[in-house]
Formats: structure tokens, sequence, C-alpha cells
């Protein structure tokens, strides 16, 4: 079921002068405990429509930003709805297409001796002394560590697992698995680490043919979000793009690196264009690697985030797949959150890939919805209660809820 809501960036910045520190509002969430993503800004601020509305969709005419609509939906925080999900043939059955198996994993909150949260710790699971997984604590003190990612497998014997956390071992693990109705929370007092008040987000963009009715409007969506989360945020904003294509096309990838003149990369955006891509997959996983190994991210800032934004998936063979899940796993180490944005033509198997990104890194599924009438049309999430929301908001909100 969606709740179609009305969210004003405008009437949102006058509530967003509060902040003591990162960006200037504290949100509700889904669930204190466990989850980084904002709701309830709209029942807060009020109001219709988005400070760029862009009139009525479908299509036509020239693009303006606030036109299109879309849902999150976080797994981690709605685990029983997924774990019933590995449950139905179709859903286990892409799990085996995609090598993708995100079952059991080891959730941590880091705190301080005050209760703070503690972000940027390195945290690392062996099993029998082998490295299986690491990642980054985020700015909520969260962080996700997953035991067999791309190991068919339900089963895991904790016994057999180590958390390290700045060297320190911890061996009584609690584990969530698909028989776990909620997240298992290993909520834990460290010595904090120093970060900086900053925030990277890169936008790694699709630009083949088929999501040109769409990359017009999402070009002035992209500029629009930009623009308001540097007027709002008091953490420093640093943004940079990779926009891709396919194999054959005039570019495979292009990039612009980050940088806090947030002037160029809506420069850069602007210059963009949709072309190329004769067949349905593209070259995901050479965004994915751009996006990782090109773009110099700040390793001692609050946050990380890249917004996925496309309509396909990659090629399917066995050599990327396996450059998917090791470019995943490199983005869990960075503490990267990836969050994918799925656009028309993203069918039920791409989702399931999507939204292991999003898992194994931490971070939460977006997805367009038909509620704008800009482009082709959208699949139904398989998700539970979500709302509707302007695209451009949505993203906004997420980008402020990971700087605070």
């Amino acid at each position: 079921m969606k709740k179609i809501i009305g969210i004003s960036l405008m009437a949102a910045s006058v509530v967003l002068m509060a902040s003591l520190s990162g960006c200037s509002k504290e949100f509700a969430t889904i669930d204190g405990r466990y989850d980084a993503s904002p709701y309830g800004m709209a029942d807060e601020v009020g109001g219709e429509g988005g400070i760029f509305d862009g009139g009525e969709g479908g299509g036509q005419g020239s693009a303006s930003s606030g036109v299109m609509t879309a849902g999150e939906w976080n797994d981690i925080a709605n685990w029983d709805f997924w774990a019933k999900l590995l449950n139905n043939q179709d859903w286990a059955g892409y799990g085996s297409y995609w090598k993708f198996y995100p079952r059991n994993f080891v959730y941590v909150e880091l705190i301080d001796s005050f209760e703070a949260p503690v972000c940027g710790m390195k945290v690392k699971l062996q099993k029998n002394g082998q490295d299986v997984w690491e990642a980054v604590s985020d700015n909520t003190g969260h962080a996700a560590l997953w035991a067999n990612l791309t190991d068919d497998s339900f089963k895991v014997e904790p016994s057999d697992y180590t958390l390290f956390i700045n060297g320190k071992k911890y061996q009584e693990l609690l584990f969530t698995t698909p028989n776990t109705k909620e997240v298992a929370v290993n909520k834990i007092t460290v010595s904090p680490v120093k970060v900086l008040n900053a925030i990277d987000v890169a936008f790694i963009v699709d630009a083949t043919g088929s999501m040109d009715d769409e990359i017009r409007f999402l070009k002035e969506d992209l500029k629009s979000i930009i623009t308001f989360v540097g007027q709002q945020c008091t953490a420093q904003v640093r943004t940079a793009t990779v926009f891709y294509r396919d194999e054959g096309d005039d570019y495979v990838t292009k990039y612009s690196q980050f940088t806090s003149t947030l002037n160029e990369t809506i420069n850069y955006i602007n210059d963009q264009r949709a072309d190329g891509g004769n067949d349905i997959p593209e070259a995901v996983h050479k965004a994915l690697s751009e996006g990782l190994e090109s773009l110099e991210w700040d390793t001692h800032v609050k946050s990380r985030v890249a917004f996925l934004i496309l309509d396909a998936p990659p090629h399917h063979t066995n050599e990327i797949i396996d450059s998917c899940q090791k470019l995943i796993s490199g983005y869990a180490k960075m503490g990267i959150k990836i969050v994918p944005v799925a656009c028309s033509g993203i069918d039920k198997g791409t989702e399931y890939l999507l939204r292991c990104f999003a898992m194994a890194t931490n971070g939460t599924y977006v997805f367009v919805t038909d509620d704008s009438g800009v482009g082709y049309d959208h699949i139904e999430a398989t998700v539970g209660d979500y709302e509707v929301e302007k695209l451009n908001d949505l993203i906004a909100r997420l980008i402020i809820a990971y700087a605070k």
C-alpha cells in the first residue's frame, strides 16, 4: 500500500534552521534503533508539491524538477518482510541467478560512554580467522557485516565468527538470520574516532537511450537537490558524478570528481544527455568500478553515499557477477552507502539485485513510481506500506539524514 504525500522543500527550509550539527533537522526514523532513513518530514512541514514544482508529468514538454515521484524501502529496517520473501520460489531464484544471498549478518550499534553514536569506526567480521566482511559505522553508529553474502547457505554457526572493532575481539555475537523477525542489534561501547562534519555524495547515472525521457527530468531534480542540500546543510557537502552507458557506445563511463563547489557538479550534469545502450543490460559494473576507484572519497568525513540511478541490470556473465560481488564488498569496506534509484525498465530480478546492493552497504532502496506520469511504466516494488514523494525531496531528505 502506498500513501501519496506532498513535501515542500521551501516549507522544510523553515524548520531546517535549528540544527545543532550536521544538517539542520532532526528527523523521525522508521525504527530508532537501526534505520537512518528519515520519516515524518512531510507531516511536520505540510504543504503540497515541492519548491521546484514543474507542473504535470507525462513525459512531454520541457523538463522541470519536482515532477518525478518515488518511494523508499529499507529491507534491514523491515527485516521480517525480507525474510518472508526469501521463502518465495521466485525470489529465491533471483538469488541463485545473481549469486547474492543477503540472509545472515551481524548488525552493530557503536556508542561512546555518553551513549552518543560513534561513526567512522572500522569493523571487521572473521570466520575461523579468515576475513569475511568489513564495514564502517555510519553517522548513526550502525554497520552491517554479512556472514555469507555470496554463499548459498542459510545457516551460520555464531561460534565460528569473531568481530573486530579497532583491533579488539568480540565473540559472543547476535546474528540476524531469516528466522529472526527483527534485526538483532549488538550494542557496543567504544572510544570515538575523529571525523569531519562533512558528507561526500556521488550520483552514478545510467545515461543510455532508454533513460532519455526520465533523464531530462532527472537532471533538473539532481540540480535542485544539490542546490537545496548545499543551502541547508551545516555539514560541508562535496558532490561527484559518474555517467555510464555500455560497451560500444560513445563512452562507457565518464565522471566529474568530488568538489565542494557545487555549481561545478551542476554544470557537468547539465551537459549530459541520454544515448546508446542498444541492448537491455548496461555497464553497471564499470560504473560501480569508476565510482569506487576513480572518485576520490574522503575517508575522514561523517558519511559517504552513492546514488545509483538506473533502469537496467548489469550484463549476466560469471565475470561481471564476480566483479559486482567484489565491488559491493569494496563499497561496504569504504563505508559508502549505495542507494539504488530504480527507474522504468527495472524488472523483478533487477529489483532483487539492487536491494542486495543496498542491504550490503547499509543503504536503502528507492524506486520511481508512475504517480508523476513521467517516463515509461514502472513496476510496483515488492514492499510493504510506503509513501509516495517527489523524487528530489526524497533524495534530499536522505542526504540530510546521512549528514546530521
